[in-house]
C-alpha cells in the first residue's frame, strides 16, 4: 500500500500527510473504546512491538486490532506511543475513555 493513500481512490497530496485513522473505516475487530485500528493497517506490527499489551494480530485478515483498551494515565500513553509512531497513520484514538 502507498502510504500516502487515504483509502482507495483519494491520495494525499505531496504536502499533506494523513494525521490519523479515520473512525468510519474502524475494523470492526477492534475491542469498544476509544482506540482503534482502521483498515489502512500494513501488518508492518509497529504497534504490537510499542504496546503489546494492546494491540494484538488478527490472523483472520492479516492487520492489527485494538484487543484490550488502556485504562491508567500511563497505559494510555503507551496506547498514543504506538499511534503516533505508525507509519500509516492507521491508529485512531477518538477520545472517549
Amino acid at each position: 500500500m502507498n502510504y500516502k493513500q487515504i483509502r482507495p481512490g483519494r491520495n494525499v497530496g505531496a504536502n499533506e500527510r494523513k494525521t490519523m485513522a479515520t473512525l468510519s473505516d474502524r475494523l470492526p475487530q477492534n475491542l469498544p473504546g476509544p482506540f482503534y485500528v482502521d483498515s489502512t493497517c500494513i501488518d508492518c506490527d509497529q504497534c504490537r512491538a510499542a504496546a503489546p499489551d494492546f494491540f494484538q494480530r488478527d490472523a483472520e485478515i492479516g492487520m492489527s486490532v485494538v484487543f484490550r483498551q488502556p485504562v491508567t494515565p500511563e497505559e494510555v500513553s503507551e496506547a498514543q506511543a504506538a499511534l503516533e509512531g505508525c507509519p500509516t497513520d492507521s491508529i485512531g484514538n477518538n477520545g472517549t475513555l
